[in-house]
């Protein structure tokens, strides 16, 4: 508090003294100017900036600042850079920038978006991921309808992004355009990318384009991660929650001539040992995580013909759950102490080169390669797996009428797997044995998009295909459509298939840890499926109220899926093949802004997936079919503090039969409705911001979420039912001290 105090006083008594520009913003269009009020000002390569007041007016600061231009921008017009050297006030005039051919429904004014594509994608900028917590990918999305983050294993904390309400396993995550997080990667993956090194996220649902290749089934999270030209010249984030697990964050960038780089540091050390429901179980794990990531860009100007970006990403993580008398160093694999461990180790390097020949023709090569090793212990379970992957993609781009393009490309990826899963001690478990995976995937791919602007319409058309080395020849067929029906109103429709095979062990790694056995009585075969969807995007204006109104629905149908069975054997989860499942997912939800600063939104969203069984409709356990999001975020104009709160409701879920359990051990058919409320205030100084927040607020926690704990190796013992939140109230505080030039 002290140094909250006197950073206050201190930023006061320099602004004092500051030397300042003032001016006017106005607006053309097609009537005359009008002053425009809520417009962004900001110093070019820093985030100093300000809004203009109702009649267009607005001064700032040039303290400090070296580079004597600034940025203006407004929704609705485009952005300007003017050069006020030696000027005390300047006028600024701002174009409109509505065409038929694009919509921006929220420009950069707002913190989260939806891009003007002919899919629908969703933007999370750096200043929502900053109204949560956020300390990794998987806590970017407390205020996201579309992503619903789901706790997979309550001893280590696994989680999983699921999109559209499939599974983590169906969304394809990129990193910078990557496709490096796959395959054993994704299940610690979506921890493992802090977040103050992410820059935006896009969200886009269904069928995408086939660049990516064959696995985007539910939809496409590209997580952008930091550089140069979006990042702080310094950051240090430090964090601490009320269970005293600390993280500390260390970004930094420097520039020389054409080349500019970034690197990253992140530690998360271990929080005290809590146990509040007295179940001998730890409430959270012991995590102990190292990161490291660099990265390198040449080419620093949009202009520039030549663009290089290579980086470097190396994690070390242990996570230590069970009994809270567990010692790492002496239970490992013990049959009297129950311990549940994660020891990891991730390197990725990945590298993107691009070349503009001419005007509007280009080439563009992707890269990578990484390494996986995870040594685990799920009581006398031990679990031991190793990936390697290699990535190439190769892509040439040239116009072939105004505003359409032709591309054309191939890909190769390789991927192995080792799996090795051994019991220690005797049990009546059957699937210990090693398991290898080898995929070896050349591809070609073809991809059009077209603008109509008499139509007011633009087409993604791409087919690829891919030659699996077991599978055979795999084709891929997408296509998207996006029409602007006024001005105010686009629509847009998606169709295309996709393709998958399992990694099953990884994917149900929370089974390794119940008494039950896994059987598998067939060849799981991949996971074929074709996705459709529709999209409609109603922008409204009324006064000071501003924003959208989105309606879509998406329907999954699988010509084959591999769906966990419970009642085919009660003391076992059964794995089989099924051809006649599918998924339907409606999504509403309204974002209104109230005079610039008072953000809200509300979302309701109906997820059915099921699955026919010997003539009977089955319904998939842990999915809650009603879900309701509302969040509301208020900021000042001059944006120097900021308050949120973000409320889910979640409805029942049909759970896993244990009717053949003994009494005591029995849980009902169905989970019970709950809600989770979440909160957080931040104060931004100069070169420093101050954030504490709760989380879980009204303390809702599942009743006894482990089956059997007082007994851990036997055969009823299970902590895979797991329905909702498993810690109770969190509170957190942090600090950003953040630095624009150095």
């Amino acid at each position: 508090m002290l140094l909250v105090f006197f950073a206050s006083q201190l930023n006061a008594q320099i602004s004092s003294e500051n030397k300042t520009l003032n001016g006017v913003v106005y607006g053309s269009g097609s009537k005359d100017k009008e002053a425009l009020e809520g417009a962004v000002i900001r110093w070019i390569n820093t985030k100093k900036g300000t809004v203009t007041d109702d009649k267009g007016k607005f001064t700032i600061s040039s303290e400090g600042i070296s580079d004597k231009r600034i940025i203006v921008f407004y929704v609705g017009y485009n952005k300007d850079t003017v050069n006020v050297d030696g000027k005390d006030f300047v006028e600024v005039m701002l174009k409109g920038s509505f065409t038929t051919q694009q919509i921006v429904v929220e420009g950069e004014v707002k913190s989260s978006f939806i891009d003007n594509s002919e899919k629908k994608t969703e933007v999370i900028t750096q200043t929502e991921l900053k109204k949560d917590a956020c300390c990794d990918l998987s806590g970017c999305f407390g205020k996201n309808a579309s992503v619903d983050v789901a706790v997979t294993d309550i001893l280590t904390n696994t989680k999983e992004l699921k999109v559209l309400g499939l599974e983590g396993s169906y969304t394809q995550v990129l990193v910078d355009n990557m496709p490096i997080m796959s395959g054993l990667v994704t299940k610690f993956g979506v921890t493992s990318l802090p977040g103050t090194l992410i820059n935006k996220i896009m969200i886009s649902k269904g069928s995408n384009s086939v660049m990516q290749g064959y696995e985007s089934i539910s939809g496409i999270m590209n997580v952008l991660l930091k550089d140069y030209s979006t990042s702080d010249r310094f950051l240090l984030n430090g964090f601490m929650n009320s269970i005293l697990e600390k993280q500390v964050n260390l970004n930094g960038t420097a520039k020389m001539k054409d080349w500019s780089t970034l690197a990253s540091f992140q530690t998360v050390q271990e929080p005290r040992r809590v146990d509040r429901n007295n179940d001998s179980f730890l409430d959270a794990p012991l995590t102990t995580r190292y990161m490291f990531y660099n990265k390198w860009k040449y080419g620093l100007k949009e202009d520039d013909k030549t663009n290089l970006t290579f980086a470097v990403k190396y994690l070390d993580e242990k996570r230590i759950g069970g009994q809270t008398n567990f010692n790492y160093d002496k239970d490992l694999g013990s049959n009297t102490v129950y311990g549940q461990t994660v020891n990891l180790q991730n390197g990725d390097l990945y590298a993107r080169w691009g070349q503009k020949i001419g005007k509007e023709t280009q080439m563009k090569i992707f890269a990578s390669g990484s390494f996986f090793n995870q040594e685990s212990y799920y009581g006398i379970t031990k679990y031991n797996a190793k990936q390697r992957d290699g990535y190439f993609n190769a892509l040439y781009e040239f116009p072939v009428f105004d505003k359409s393009y032709l591309r054309f490309g191939t890909s190769y990826k390789y991927q192995k797997i080792d799996e090795d899963i051994k019991f220690l001690q005797p049990t009546d478990k059957t699937y210990a044995g090693s398991y290898e995976k080898f995929e070896s995937i050349p591809g070609v791919f073809s991809e059009a998009s077209f603008e109509f602007p008499n139509l007011n319409t633009a087409v993604i058309a791409g087919l690829r295909l891919d030659f699996h080395n077991k599978y055979n020849t795999i084709t891929t067929p997408r296509l998207l459509i996006r029409h602007q029906l006024t001005k105010e109103t686009v629509i847009r429709a998606s169709v295309g298939t996709g393709f998958r095979t399992v990694n099953l062990f990884s994917e149900n790694a929370n089974m390794l840890a119940s008494g039950r056995n896994m059987i598998i009585p067939e060849e799981l075969r991949p996971e074929k499926m074709v996705n459709y969807g529709v999209d409609v995007l109603q922008y409204i204006t009324l006064g000071q109220i501003s924003g959208n109104i989105n309606f879509d629905f998406y329907r999954t149908e699988f010509s084959n899926k591999v769906v966990q069975n419970y009642s085919m054997n009660p003391m076992a989860v059964t794995f089989i093949n099924h051809d006649d499942a599918a998924s339907n997912v409606f999504q509403i939800e309204s974002n209104l802004t109230f005079f610039n600063n008072l953000d809200f939104k509300l979302a309701y969203k109906y997820i059915d997936q099921y699955h026919w069984h010997k003539g009977v409709r089955m319904d998939q356990e842990f999915n809650s079919k009603h879900r309701v999001l509302s969040s509301v975020s208020y900021s000042p104009r001059d944006r120097n503090w900021n308050i949120n709160f973000s409320a889910q409701w979640f409805g029942k879920q049909v759970l896993p039969t244990t009717k053949d359990y003994p009494v005591e051990f029995q849980r009902p058919p169905e989970s019970d409705p709950y809600a989770v409320v979440n909160g957080q205030f931040s104060k931004n100084f100069r070169h420093f911001e101050f954030y504490v927040g709760v989380e879980n607020l009204f303390d809702f926690t599942q009743t006894n979420p482990i089956i059997d704990p007082q007994n851990p190796f036997s055969k009823y013992f299970d902590t895979s039912y797991i329905w909702g939140p498993t810690n109770g109230r969190t509170f957190y505080l942090g600090f950003r001290m953040l630095f624009d030039t150095l």
